[in-house]
């Protein structure tokens, strides 16, 4: 081997190690398993997706009491739980922040939220799925993968967002 050989090879093999090590992570619209993912409920207690969680699509609605835009769609998500109890699992997912002031807004909300609520205490879905605007809604399989993903809330995208749900949760 000649000394040209031997230079590309390292070069090869450099360009090789700063390609992987150095250049970043595709985001990935999923995570592996939403079965050792914990929540925190509203009561404080910690919990995790798995069982009954994990056993039909989850809509995860990402909102905080600090969003008005979140605050304004409660009542729509109240109606699409009535309206898909049975083909999906919905949980507002509030991202970290402290318990007694979630439990102090969701006291003073009239009428009570009929879906459930839990803190993501670890940032673990809100991370995973590159969560930074709110509100978000995510309807994702027992994996984790995303079905559907919307962005924001408006009254006018009610129908395209139930429309989008219904037709995944029923196939």
């Amino acid at each position: 081997m000649n000394q040209n050989h031997k230079i590309l090879t390292i070069l090869a093999i450099l360009s090789f190690f700063l390609l992987y090590f150095l250049v970043p992570e595709e985001k990935k619209d999923s995570i592996s398993t939403l079965e050792g993912v914990t929540l925190t409920s509203v009561n404080g207690q910690q919990f995790r997706l798995a069982g009954q969680f994990t056993t039909k699509p989850i809509l995860f609605v990402f909102w905080s009491t600090t969003c008005g835009s979140c605050i304004e769609e409660i009542p729509f998500i109240m109606k699409l739980q009535e309206t898909f109890k049975d083909k999906i699992t919905i949980i507002g997912i509030h991202p970290n922040f402290p318990l007694k002031k979630i439990q102090k807004f969701i006291k003073k909300y009239k009428p009570s939220i009929t879906y459930t609520l839990a803190i993501d205490s670890q940032d673990s879905l809100t991370k995973s799925y590159n969560v930074s605007i709110l509100p978000r809604t995510l309807l994702v399989d027992n994996k984790g993968k995303v079905l559907y993903d919307h962005l924001g809330y408006s009254p006018d995208n009610e129908k395209e967002v139930t429309d989008a749900i219904s037709s995944i949760a029923i196939n």
